[in-house]
Parts: structure tokens; C-alpha cells; sequence
């Protein structure tokens, strides 16, 4: 890895364009697919499977990539990635077939993870600095997010929910470009150790439950909730501007979770932010969606900010190994989510349901976060 002098050289933009501009299909998806998926030829469970998809992928890909980019380093991964994001989002907007659907998740589960492992690897890069870079770097991408998300449901309404993707195919060629010009930095001497999923420890256990709640049935029931609880707006716009919420949360207050992370450990704002996730929850379980909801994007959207630097407090191998078994069990939970969320939905009340999620995150923080 280079030099701290080196790393702060670099800076964080390009590797925060490279990402930004890769992800933006991807998160559109989310607010798109579910309202519109007979449009993309698929059935109400496809899109569980769709949502989820990619993470499984990143099951296998987290340490598979982790590994690689040990040898090959992080600008031949962001290389690589960048290009999979174009091929994948454009594919979004031409197949309405579930198969090619599915191949394109795929693809983007791979490209993924190699975005975010190589830009982890850019931004701790100068490890004393490393919450402020990784805050500067969410919060680059916070902006291009929030952008295409109300752009893109905008969009999706006048041009229709699969031609955005066409459009938003182009704009990520952006992506493409960024990695390009992205400096080198040297490869992490790689170790002579065979691959193997990570085991799961204290703060991984906190990833699956995070992933399953937030990033997995809160995500995927968040348009239906949003139909039934705001009619004054399309039901798309209104679950995009709360999507994009999360990220102006981080373009807002990444930079300043990262320089409090770096300052007073991650570790204690970790723990005061993993109770306002709890209360979203408890907001949700007694019917005040809105709220609930706008407490636990906002949450979600500082935890991106808090969790790589615990990850590093924390580390005892290199950086993107680390992160790699974080990254996997929070994708093992974000991919068990949305499989189970449609049948959650549609057989289990909103108030039990909302209830036990919340539990399960009381009982994960106490466990993963407050104890060490």
C-alpha cells in the first residue's frame, strides 16, 4: 500500500466518481422495480430474487475480489468494475426477460464488490485520516445518488421504467472514464493462504441483521408503504426522494460522522446511532411510515460512513480482507431480505412484523456493538 503522503495525494474524487456513477443503476432499480416489474417481464416474487441476487454473488465475490485485488491492486479492479456497471445497467432497460435479468444482477454483484473493496483500499489508504476520507468519499457519492434518484423516477415517468435505464446506461460510461484516470497504488503483499468464506465475528453477526432489516425487507417493502401512505406524489417519486435521503444524510454528515469517528473512535457513535435505527423500526410498528421511515434511511446512511472505520479499528489482517468478511455477511443478510420480504408483506401485519425487525436490531446492537 502507498505511502500516507502518497495516499493523501491522490485524494478521494475520481475513486468517488468511479462508484457514484457506477451505482446509479443499481439504485434506481430499487425504487423502480417493484411498482413496474411486469413492465420488466417479471413476477412479484422475481423481484425478491432480482433485489437479492446480487448480493449472493457478493457472497462469493467479497473475498474472491479481495483476494485478487491483493495482487492485481485496486485500479485494475475499479477498471474492471466501472466497465461491468455499464453493461449491467444498460441491460436493465433491454430485456424484459427474467433470465437476462438475472445475468445482469449478477454482473453487477461482482462489479460491486470490487468498487467498493478498491475504494476502501484508496481511502484508508492513509489510515490516520481514514474516517474523513471515507466520509469525503460518501458524501461524492451521496450527490450523484440523490441526483439520479428523483431524476430517475422523473424520468421513469415520462419516458417509462425500463428506457431510464437505457439513459442512466449512458451516464455511467462517467464511471468508466473516472476509473481510467485513477492512479495506481501498489498491491498489498497478497498471502499464501487458500480462499475461504470468512467466519462470521461480532461485527459481522451486526452486518446480517442490518442487512436483512435495512438493506433487505425495509427496502423492499419501502415503495409499498410509500403507495399506501403518500398520495399526493407518484408512488415511485415519493420512495426515490426518500431513498435519496439517505444519501444527502451522507453528503451532510458523512464528513462529519468520519472526522468524530476518527477523533472519539467509531465505536461509541456506532452505538448511539444503532438505537435511532431501533426507534425507525418501533416508529414503524406504530404506523407513522413517514417518520419511521426518514429515521432509518438517515441512520443506514451514517452507518456507511461509521462501519469502515470500525472495520479498521478492528482489523488484524490487511484492508480489503477485512472489509471483505464485513461486507460478506452484511450481503448474506441483504440477500435473505428480500427473498423473504414478499411473503412477509403479504402474510404478516405491519405492526409485528416492524416490531420484531426492531427487536432483532436491539438485541444485534447490545451483542455486536456494545459489547467487545
Amino acid at each position: 500500500m502507498t505511502s500516507p503522503t502518497r495516499a493523501v495525494a491522490v485524494g478521494m474524487t475520481l475513486p468517488g466518481l468511479v462508484v457514484a456513477f457506477g451505482m446509479v443503476g443499481d439504485t434506481l432499480l430499487y425504487a423502480v422495480l417493484p411498482l413496474y416489474h411486469e413492465e420488466f417481464g417479471v413476477s412479484l416474487a422475481m423481484v425478491g430474487v432480482l433485489l437479492s441476487l446480487n448480493r449472493w454473488i457478493r457472497l462469493l465475490a467479497n473475498s474472491g475480489v479481495a483476494a485478487i485485488g491483493d495482487r492485481v491492486g485496486p485500479h485494475t479492479l475499479m477498471v474492471a468494475a466501472a466497465a461491468g456497471s455499464v453493461i449491467s445497467t444498460t441491460a436493465y432497460g433491454l430485456f424484459d426477460s427474467a433470465a437476462l435479468q438475472m445475468a445482469a444482477r449478477i454482473l453487477w454483484g461482482v462489479s460491486y464488490a470490487a468498487l467498493n473493496l478498491s475504494t476502501l483500499a484508496y481511502a484508508v489508504s492513509d489510515r490516520p485520516n481514514a474516517g474523513k476520507r471515507v466520509g469525503a468519499s460518501r458524501a461524492a457519492i451521496g450527490v450523484v445518488q440523490a441526483a439520479s434518484l428523483v431524476g430517475g423516477a422523473w424520468i421513469a415517468l415520462k419516458v417509462g421504467p425500463q428506457s431510464v435505464f437505457l439513459i442512466f446506461g449512458g451516464l455511467t460510461l462517467v464511471s468508466l472514464i473516472a476509473a481510467l484516470l485513477l492512479p495506481r497504488l501498489a498491491a498489498e503483499p497478497a498471502g499464501q493462504k487458500r480462499f475461504r468464506l470468512p467466519v462470521p465475528h461480532r461485527l459481522e453477526v451486526w452486518g446480517v441483521t442490518m442487512g436483512f432489516t435495512g438493506d433487505g425487507v425495509f427496502l423492499l417493502t419501502l415503495a409499498f408503504l410509500m403507495k399506501d401512505s403518500i398520495t399526493s406524489v407518484a408512488p415511485v417519486l415519493a420512495t426515490a426522494a426518500l431513498l435519496a435521503l439517505r444519501w444527502l444524510v451522507e453528503i451532510t454528515t458523512g464528513p462529519v460522522g468520519g472526522w468524530a469517528g476518527d477523533r472519539f473512535g467509531a465505536a461509541c457513535l456506532s452505538v448511539v446511532n444503532g438505537v435511532l435505527l431501533v426507534a425507525g423500526f418501533l416508529l414503524m410498528a406504530l404506523d407513522h411510515e413517514v417518520i419511521g421511515a426518514l429515521v432509518i434511511v438517515m441512520t443506514r446512511g451514517l452507518f456507511n460512513t461509521l462501519i469502515p472505520v470500525l472495520v479498521v479499528e478492528r482489523s488484524h489482517g490487511s484492508v480489503l480482507s477485512s472489509q471483505a468478511s464485513y461486507s460478506t455477511w452484511r450481503d448474506f443478510g441483504a440477500a435473505v431480505g428480500p427473498l423473504t420480504a414478499p411473503w412477509l408483506f403479504l402474510n404478516v401485519p405491519q405492526t409485528p412484523l416492524y416490531a420484531a425487525l426492531a427487536a432483532l436490531l436491539a438485541i444485534s446492537a447490545y451483542f455486536c456493538l456494545v459489547r467487545r
